[in-house]
C-alpha cells in the first residue's frame, strides 16, 4: 500500500463525532465562594500591614536598652522575612484564583486543593509568627528574660489553639463549599 492509498483510506474514514459532554458548574454557588474568599485575603493582608505599623509604634514608644533594641531587631526581621515569603505565596494564590474559568469542575478542583494548601501555609505562619510578635511586644516592655521566656510558652499555647479556631471559622467554611460543589459533581456523574 503506497502513501496516496493510505491518504484516501483516511479520508473515506468518516465517524461520527459525538462531543464529549463538559459539566458545567452553576458558576454563581463557585463564583459567590470565590469572591468571598478573595475578599477575605485583601482584609488579611491589610490586617497584617496594621499589625506591622502597630508593633513599629509600641517599639518606637516604649523604653529602651540594649538587650531590648537587640531581641525586638531580630524578632521583627525574622517576622518581616517570614511574612514576605508567606504573603508572596497567598498573593500568587490571590490572583490565580481570579484567572479560573469557574464553571470548569477542573478548575473547582484545583482551587479546593490550592486553598487546602494555602490554608496549611496559613498555620505554619501563623504558628511561627506568634512567638515573634509576642516577643517584639514583650521584648519592648520587659527586660527579664525569664519573663520573656514565659511569656513566650503561653502566647504559643494559646495562639494555636486561637489562630486554628480563627482559620477554621475563616477559610474553613469556602474550603467546605468547594468541597460540597465537588462532592455534588461527583454524584452527578
Amino acid at each position: 500500500m503506497n502513501f496516496d492509498d493510505l491518504k484516501g483510506a483516511w479520508a473515506d474514514d468518516k465517524t461520527d463525532d459525538i462531543p464529549l459532554a463538559v459539566r458545567k458548574i452553576p458558576l454563581n454557588e463557585t463564583a459567590s465562594v470565590v469572591s468571598r474568599l478573595r475578599s477575605n485575603m485583601k482584609r488579611e493582608f491589610l490586617l497584617l500591614v496594621i499589625g506591622f505599623v502597630f508593633l513599629i509604634v509600641v517599639v518606637l514608644w516604649s523604653p529602651k536598652n540594649i538587650l531590648s533594641i537587640s531581641i525586638v531587631s531580630m524578632a521583627i526581621f525574622l517576622l518581616l522575612v517570614q511574612a514576605g515569603y508567606y504573603f508572596s505565596r497567598f498573593h500568587l494564590f490571590y490572583k490565580a484564583i481570579g484567572r479560573y474559568d469557574l464553571s470548569l469542575r477542573k478548575s473547582v478542583y484545583k482551587i479546593s486543593y490550592e486553598l487546602e494548601l494555602n490554608i496549611e501555609i496559613y498555620k505554619s505562619f501563623n504558628y511561627f509568627a506568634a512567638p515573634l510578635v509576642a516577643l517584639v511586644l514583650i521584648g519592648s516592655m520587659v527586660t527579664s528574660l525569664i519573663v520573656i521566656f514565659i511569656v513566650l510558652g503561653m502566647a504559643q499555647i494559646i495562639s494555636f489553639f486561637l489562630f486554628k479556631l480563627y482559620i477554621r471559622i475563616r477559610y474553613g467554611r469556602y474550603l467546605a463549599e468547594l468541597k460540597k460543589i465537588m462532592d455534588d459533581l461527583e454524584t452527578e456523574e
